[in-house]
């Protein structure tokens, strides 16, 4: 059953003024150290600050698992950067976690101390599982998920394996094996054969082999990859086949190739960077591996992660409304969007929407929801100019941390908010494909028509009027000769200059 075009008036929030409080996640993984800064408005998280220094702290650990002073000092110097970032920070809370290359780390105790000298904040070294629920959790905040998601992060020392729905873990292990460890004992010196290849799939299916059967089983509809391994591996796709979608078949694939390569600096890939080359092989044999024992047939990466869970853990961010909303109500904060004007946008909406119920073109749900999203960002570029806002406020949305949003679907806001009024401007091919544009153009339409019936912020009701499409034209009935009917013939000499067409009779 269709929805009711109502229900797009439904995601209007209370943007209530609020205190703000700027929350830090910092993780210190077995790779990478990442410092994440967000300020939280009535539970809405807006990102502010990212940071990220390559330590390599697994690399560092010696066969006795004692980091070297050489590592640590590198690792320090790195949090002391990171504590000159905080510097004088308003009302903030901190978490530090620690995976891994710390969890095994015989000297955990020497490196609190060093690093308690330059950032006075307590470090948590946590469990493998409980790294697999913020890694979890990250991800659930950054984008929707429907039904159970299996999600897996390849990391520097360790790979998390988790299973949830929603915002809720069911199952989640921790395994020790990662990018970097294996490169030290498989792949050293970037040498590659099919030898080292089969020894290193070797050991993680014998840490798999126990577990295998829990995650085989479980009905998912959605398995996502996170973590700078899993991205590297979805460029790699991106370059090799022209998607970023990662396959048992293409995986299986690039092992071959990695083999004929020989060598980490034969491979001839641009998307991979130099830092990320003599851990690709590595990073192949762990995740082809999970595909193989667990049954895994494709994959798409996920931006979020550990450090996005750990601040949303420390935000009261709403767990009972979708991420994209979220997004949304947190840029009509940011922006001090006038949410009454909006409403009565949306009213006008739904009332032009009603009008192609049971018709061939009635709006489906994800119309509606991406028509009402555009209605409540279509003014947020007042805040710069209200001079030719439309293309302040697609340049805001096209240059946002929109949580939750694809590429796709951000573009396309972006492009019907540019449009509502003023000069139209054509959809590009990467915006949208050829198939789809059609459609595309009759939403352009429908929200420009809406804009102008709304008739500003003086009119006190929806305006009442008649409207068709037939034959790919818009045909609005029963406007008398008023300021009104001129902006609307006014509005079909713009349609006529791209080949739209709108008839007012």
């Amino acid at each position: 059953m269709a929805p009711m075009p109502s229900e797009i008036t439904k995601s209007t929030v209370n943007l209530s003024t609020s205190t703000t409080k700027h929350l830090v996640a910092i993780d210190l993984g077995s790779n990478s150290f990442h410092l994440l800064i967000a300020r939280e408005l009535d539970g809405c998280l807006q990102i502010m600050h990212r940071q990220k220094q390559a330590i390599g702290l697994a690399a560092g650990l010696d066969h006795n698992h004692y980091l070297s002073d050489a590592i640590i000092a590198k690792a320090i110097n790195c949090l002391r950067e990171f504590n000159l970032s905080l510097a004088n920070l308003p009302s903030s809370a901190v978490r530090i976690v620690a995976t891994q290359a710390l969890r095994s780390a015989k000297n955990i105790t020497h490196f609190k101390q060093q690093a308690s000298k330059v950032l006075p904040y307590p470090i948590d070294v946590i469990s493998g599982k409980m790294e697999a629920e913020l890694i979890y959790k990250g991800v659930a905040h950054t984008q929707p998920l429907r039904g159970n998601t299996f999600i897996i992060d390849i990391g520097g020392g360790s790979t998390e394996l988790a299973i949830g729905n929603n915002f809720t873990t069911s199952l989640t292990d921790s395994l020790a094996v990662g990018c970097v460890s294996f490169q030290q004992k498989f792949f050293r010196n970037g040498e590659i054969s099919a030898a080292s290849m089969r020894e290193a799939q070797s050991q993680v299916k014998a840490h798999l082999i126990g577990i295998a059967d829990r995650y085989r089983e479980s009905k998912n509809k959605a398995i996502l990859g996170t973590s700078g391994s899993i991205k590297v591996i979805s460029q790699v796709m991106m370059e090799l086949y022209g998607e970023n979608k990662i396959t048992a078949k293409r995986l299986k694939r690039l092992v071959e190739q990695l083999v004929r390569w020989q060598h980490c600096d034969n491979i001839p890939l641009r998307s991979l960077e130099d830092n990320r080359r003599p851990l690709l092989a590595a990073a192949v044999a762990i995740l082809s591996s999970c595909f193989s024992l667990l049954g895994i047939e494709q994959m798409k990466f996920s931006l979020g992660g550990l450090r996005e869970g750990v601040l949303y853990d420390l935000s009261h961010s709403r767990t009972d409304i979708d991420t994209r909303e979220r997004t949304i109500q947190n840029l009509m904060k940011l922006y001090h969007v006038d949410q009454a004007f909006t409403q009565r946008v949306l009213q006008q909406l739904t009332l032009i929407s009603q009008q192609f119920i049971d018709s061939q073109i009635q709006l489906n749900r994800a119309e509606l929801t991406l028509l009402g999203w555009s209605v409540q960002l279509h003014e947020i570029g007042i805040a710069i100019n209200s001079k030719k806002h439309q293309q302040h406020s697609a340049y805001i949305i096209e240059h946002s941390d929109m949580l939750g949003f694809s590429q796709h679907e951000q573009q396309t806001i972006a492009w019907l908010v540019r449009n509502h009024r003023g000069k139209i401007h054509q959809m590009s091919n990467e915006t949208q494909s050829n198939a789809s544009k059609p459609r595309h153009y009759f939403l352009m339409q429908l929200l420009r028509l809406t804009v102008i019936l709304t008739q500003g912020r003086i009119q006190p009701k929806a305006t009442n009027v008649q409207i068709k499409y037939q034959d790919n034209a818009f045909i609005i009935e029963g406007i008398a000769p008023s300021e009104l009917r001129n902006k609307l013939n006014k509005e079909v000499i713009k349609q006529a200059k791209v080949g739209l067409i709108l008839t007012i009779v």
